[in-house]
């Protein structure tokens, strides 16, 4: 079979308010990684657009450094073209800060309100022009985890969606053993208990290609 050409994105976004703060999240890099590597494995071109982490990077593949969310937005969209499926497992800053400060916010003097405004949804603007390209999102949820990853499913307009309650110890970050369920295009659930991020990823793969392959074939 014909290898695919495969856009996996990781890690988080950073987003700078002055030269020594910015806004991020917890994520680790470590599914978006183990993705990449499953792909690459499996004989595929891979190309990995990561966020700032502190993982080595996989040998193999195309790796494309980026920081911001919009970096990742332009890195990702001018590359979809060419891709027959892009993984989205990169955790993208929501939202940026208005103003960035030249100088570090000093301590001293009046307290400041930090205004924010909504970064680009790259997801949603992949799913408008995915035609027959292969789309898969992540959810992370503190509440109604399939009915949200659902939703996001319907409206982004993927194919499938890995769903991970994040709960008091945290195990959806790093590379502890982890549970998700994989929502596919019926709305049919796989739930995958305490398990590495590595297996996650091949079984995931594992999916991806059975619908690419399947509407090559048709």
């Amino acid at each position: 079979m014909k290898p695919m050409n495969i856009i996996v994105s990781a890690g988080p976004t950073q987003e700078p308010i002055d030269p020594v703060r910015f806004l991020t999240n917890h994520s680790t890099g470590t599914m978006g990684y183990a993705v990449a590597e499953a792909a690459r494995d499996a004989g595929h071109n891979v190309i990995l657009v990561t966020g700032p982490t502190q993982l080595r990077q996989p040998r193999g593949l195309d790796v494309i450094e980026v920081t911001t969310a919009r970096e990742m937005h332009r890195a990702v969209l001018s590359r979809f073209r060419k891709s027959n499926c892009v993984i989205m497992a990169a955790a993208v800053s929501d939202f940026r800060p208005v103003h960035y400060y030249t100088r570090k916010i000093k301590r001293t003097g009046a307290a400041r309100t930090l205004k924010l405004v909504r970064n680009p949804d790259i997801l949603s603007l992949l799913g408008q022009q995915k035609r027959d390209k292969v789309l898969v999102g992540f959810c992370m949820e503190t509440s109604a985890l399939i009915a949200n990853a659902r939703n996001k499913m319907k409206t982004k307009n993927m194919d499938l969606i890995v769903a991970n309650k994040i709960g008091v110890k945290k195990n959806a970050f790093g590379s502890g053993p982890t549970s998700v369920h994989i929502i596919g295009p019926a709305q049919q659930m796989a739930p995958l208990k305490a398990m590495s991020k590595r297996k996650i990823a091949r079984i995931l793969l594992e999916k991806i290609e059975h619908i690419w392959y399947k509407n090559e074939v048709n």
